[in-house]
């Protein structure tokens, strides 16, 4: 599946619903996470939700670890693909990180997950944020698929992806009344206000 240009399989690889029992397991262990988190959720729980066996979990989606990535990548597909529209037709790669980021920030308010996750186990969730491993790579190359153009080539189009990455969990996570993002009118100060730095200094050489 190609959209607006990104090929969102080869992007994001396996945790897309491949047919129609991967996604009712998938949103079967969505629901588990949302009412319990991550640690408190079991393959047995999510397979008793789904009303199949462990085996079927195991075999169709993995072990959790991997379950947990599925669904959130899922989630991550999902918002990208939706706020495409908005951010993909400005020119300017500050513009599109500062709207992705608004729209993103928003996202998180009131998301279930991302409010499930602050609720019982907020070191997970900034460990999803931060984590450097390859789990995250997906996640960190959509916004630098995003925000990349012109001015900005792709090396450098990740390089600030990772800041914006580590910025954006900062702030959700330890929020702070000198830079607030509580509302639609505060994230889009705060893009517009740092972001343009940022995207200018990744646009150079990177590190040797």
């Amino acid at each position: 599946m190609t959209h607006a240009g990104i090929d969102i399989e080869q992007l994001f690889g396996a945790g897309l619903a491949t047919d129609a029992e991967h996604g009712r397991l998938l949103d079967a262990a969505r629901a588990e996470f949302i009412e319990h988190g991550f640690r408190r959720t079991s393959v047995g729980d999510i397979a008793r939700r789904a009303a199949v066996s462990r085996p079927t979990v195991y075999r169709r989606l993995g072990d959790k670890d991997e379950i947990v990535r599925q669904v959130v990548v899922r989630e991550v597909v999902s918002f990208f693909v939706a706020i495409s529209g908005r951010v993909l037709t400005r020119t300017d790669p500050a513009d599109r990180a500062a709207e992705a980021f608004v729209l993103g920030v928003r996202e998180c308010r009131r998301h279930p997950l991302v409010i499930a996750l602050q609720q019982y186990e907020p070191e997970t969730l900034t460990s999803f944020f931060t984590d450097s491993t390859a789990q995250m790579e997906p996640i960190r190359a959509a916004i630098a698929m995003t925000i990349a153009g012109d001015s900005l080539p792709l090396d450098g189009a990740l390089r600030a992806a990772e800041m914006l990455v580590r910025v954006t969990a900062s702030l959700l996570m330890v929020p702070t009344d000198a830079l607030p993002i509580d509302t639609d009118e505060h994230a889009r100060w705060f893009a517009r206000t740092y972001f343009p730095a940022i995207i200018e200094v990744s646009a150079g050489p990177g590190p040797e």
